[in-house]
């Protein structure tokens, strides 16, 4: 039978509209493929007696990219063996979903996983930036722009996440301006960041999901 992916997730499975005009529900188990099934995806599966979707695969000729949309879509739902959202999928949600979110929490894995993509991504423009400066100076004035507008970019989920990992370790975010005070604010600031979540909903939100 085919259909194409409507929902998935690690935890709950997933669910398909079929062609026949039916929705079937899947268990994450029955996906056949590598990789995480994406919203509008076509498939090729079977139904067994109790109405559940079995044996799910991609169907033939269906795009395994889709572009660059698809591709981002897909490492934003990428989840590890403890059903945990990869380090570099807390980044995208940190860029996207929650990009000037400064109520709730973050965990130490969305913090310091956002800080962790965030120096590379930056490392790897100013190593573009040294090698186009070499070939052309205009070509490095171009580079240097990007630099710029990224960290423009990266500015407010910065800010962002780090104020809920301050609410996640049960401090307010008023504490980000310590960080005006010269030297001893930024490593007191860092000190707060590093400490232990409190493990408990309070007055910024409920506890992380990652």
């Amino acid at each position: 039978m085919k259909g194409q992916i409507l929902d998935f997730s690690i935890q709950a499975g997933g669910l398909i509209s079929s062609e026949d005009g039916k929705r079937y529900p899947f268990k994450n188990e029955e996906w056949k493929e590598q990789g995480v099934p994406t919203r509008g995806m076509k498939v090729d599966f079977d139904v067994d007696e109790t109405g559940q979707a079995v044996a799910v695969y991609k169907a033939l000729g269906a795009s395994s990219t889709g572009g660059v949309a698809t591709v981002l879509q897909n490492a934003s739902q990428t989840r590890n063996e403890n059903g945990q959202l990869s380090l570099f999928a807390l980044f995208l949600e940190a860029l996207t979903k929650r990009y000037a979110q400064f109520s709730g929490h973050a965990s130490k894995r969305e913090f310091w996983g956002f800080l962790l993509f965030r120096t590379v991504a930056e490392v790897a423009i100013l190593l573009v930036i040294g090698i186009m400066v070499e070939v052309s100076r205009s070509l490095g004035d171009i580079f240097s722009i990007l630099y710029f507008l990224f960290t423009l970019a990266v500015l407010v989920p910065t800010i962002s996440v780090g104020v809920r990992r301050l609410h996640d370790t049960g401090k307010s975010g008023w504490w980000y301006l310590i960080s005006v005070i010269p030297l001893i604010g930024w490593i007191w600031l860092i000190i707060l960041w590093c400490q232990a979540s409190v493990n408990e909903d309070n007055q910024w939100g409920g506890l992380p999901e990652n």
